[in-house]
């Protein structure tokens, strides 16, 4: 099945917002965002196999696979220009995926977006994929961004945690490999009470990764701030998204 989810009306679209969502995720995460962002700028998501419009499908053995499989759907996209969003793992398979694009088709998105994701700490990699139910449910909730009736919800677990259990394996088979920066803007988002980003060492990070840093920005919340705040999260992606054409978005 089709990796790709596209969320707003094709004809529109004068440039696409290819986003991939966080450890445990769904596309679904972004539908609304199409009809929040401005005219001209299309939403679409990228899906992992075994949950969403996927669920039934064999897990990803690892990053290299999934990344395989998202330069294959994502290439239709490729007509216009395209920025990438990658939030927490995502923001990693989206570095990748850039990459991937890079080499397969010769061209980069116009800009990525990453947030709350430290790529040298692998804080991700913290809670093992083999921890216990309830190991992952107290991570879950030192993270945020869950509510507590959810976590205490039996059926609401047992859709998640093999779920999670599986991103986090395929996050800790990612190949520590030496590429050249990217020559797009690499713009990195930041939750304000992220306990597992430290800002500092994650702007680091993904300015090793370009050759145009920029400035980070920060947002109120915890690590899952893009939800959190969405209108000011959104709101900076338009800015980003119109300076990677040029002004010429909002403007139009």
């Amino acid at each position: 099945m089709n990796a790709l989810r596209v969320w707003s009306k094709t004809d529109e679209v004068r440039m696409w917002l290819l986003c991939l969502p966080p450890g445990g995720g769904e596309a679904r995460l972004y539908k609304d965002w199409a009809g929040r962002l401005p005219e001209g700028l299309g939403v679409a998501a990228l899906e992992l196999p075994g949950r969403g419009s996927r669920k039934g499908e064999p897990w990803a053995a690892g990053t290299e696979d999934a990344v395989a499989g998202f330069a294959d759907a994502a290439a239709p996209l490729l007509e216009r220009p395209v920025l990438l969003f990658g939030h927490s793992m995502g923001a990693v398979l989206a570095l990748d995926l850039a990459h991937e694009l890079r080499a397969r088709h010769g061209r980069e998105p116009l800009a990525l977006i990453a947030a709350a994701s430290e790529l040298s700490r692998r804080r991700g990699a913290e809670i093992s994929p083999d921890a216990s139910d309830e190991d992952l449910v107290r991570w879950l909730r030192d993270l945020g961004g869950t509510p507590e009736e959810l976590l205490t919800s039996p059926e609401y677990l047992a859709e998640l945690l093999p779920v999670l259990r599986a991103d986090l394996r395929v996050a800790a088979r990612r190949p520590q490999r030496a590429t050249v920066p990217l020559g797009c803007p690499v713009h990195v988002y930041l939750g304000e009470q992220d306990p597992m980003v430290d800002g500092a060492a994650a702007q680091r990070d993904w300015a090793a990764r370009t050759t145009r840093e920029q400035p980070p920005r920060s947002f109120p919340g915890g690590h899952f701030f893009v939800q959190e705040s969405a209108g000011p999260v959104l709101a900076a992606l338009a800015e980003d998204a119109d300076a990677a054409v040029g002004g010429r978005l909002l403007r139009s």
